[in-house]
């Protein structure tokens, strides 16, 4: 998991290339109209919305209040597949070194295949294609997002271009070695975290079901080291072994981001004799 970068040039041009790429059908031709009138709306909205992520106070944005049908008009601009969202997608998953994330960064487990909408489209609709309030996300962490974003002031889920995530690790994981490998993760603080972000990445994992899916996804750890670890036995130490795979971790840790589940897996995995020995035997 790690930050990525907002859009950082004009949402208003990117409100009108949405709306001119929008297909003009017999069925609705005075669609691209009826948007263009709340246009001017829609500049102010953005406005309102530029200065809460300066100010990093998203959560006390209030809607604009918009019923069917100016409301279906505004839902109807967004559309995942459509050319301007694909090159937002892009423009936001390239890194400096031009490599492309391609792995949604709310759970790292599934590929990008949706928008996050940071304040929910259905509640505020004026920013249902402002580029800032989308976030390349996967629809199994939409899912279980669903409208439900803030409660008592705060936020419940992590706004990757706005929360810094801590260096400090609070994901720890137990591991079981039997006839299989078994690996229960936690979220703790023991590293004492500020609280405030503690407590906002903690309900972000809750929320998510992120240890849980970690723990199902665990075999595809488990059988990339079983196998590298067959091939590296024939000419090195366990503990040469050792050596280059934690350090292959800690690099993706740098990558990926020092909470990187499949790292935490990997190292605790890595520094079992007993996983040497299931390994080797496997």
């Amino acid at each position: 998991m790690k930050n990525l970068n907002a859009h950082i040039e004009s949402a208003i041009d990117f409100f009108d290339n949405v709306l001119a790429a929008k297909n003009r059908t017999e069925n609705d031709p005075t669609y691209n109209a009826r948007v263009t009138l709340l246009r001017p709306n829609i500049i102010t909205a953005y406005t309102l919305y530029d200065d809460a992520f300066a100010a990093d106070n998203l959560v006390a944005m209030g809607a604009h209040g918009y019923a069917a049908p100016p409301k279906d008009d505004l839902l109807k601009m967004y559309k995942y597949k459509n050319k301007p969202f694909q090159k937002l997608k892009t423009a936001i998953t390239t890194t400096a070194r031009k490599r492309i994330i391609n792995t949604c960064q709310n759970c790292t487990i599934n590929e990008i295949n949706s928008f996050d909408h940071l304040l929910p489209k259905d509640e505020f609709p004026e920013f249902a294609v402002n580029p800032k309030n989308l976030f390349p996300s996967c629809t199994q962490c939409n899912g279980y997002k669903n409208v439900v974003w803030r409660h008592n002031g705060s936020t419940l889920f992590l706004n990757l271009y706005l929360d810094i995530l801590p260096i400090e690790q609070y994901l720890f994981v137990d591991v079981t070695i039997t006839d299989t490998v078994d690996a229960i993760f936690v979220v703790d603080n023991r590293n004492n975290i500020n609280l405030q972000t503690f407590d906002l990445v903690s309900s972000h994992y809750r929320r998510l079901h992120l240890t849980d899916r970690f723990r199902l996804n665990r075999d595809d750890v488990v059988s990339e080291l079983i196998n590298t670890i067959k091939e590296m036995i024939l000419m090195l130490t366990e503990q040469q072994i050792r050596e280059v795979l934690i350090n292959k971790s800690n690099r993706d840790r740098l990558n990926l981001g020092s909470n990187y589940w499949k790292s935490i897996l990997a190292i605790e995995l890595i520094n079992s004799h007993a996983f040497f020995e299931f390994a080797i035997n496997y």
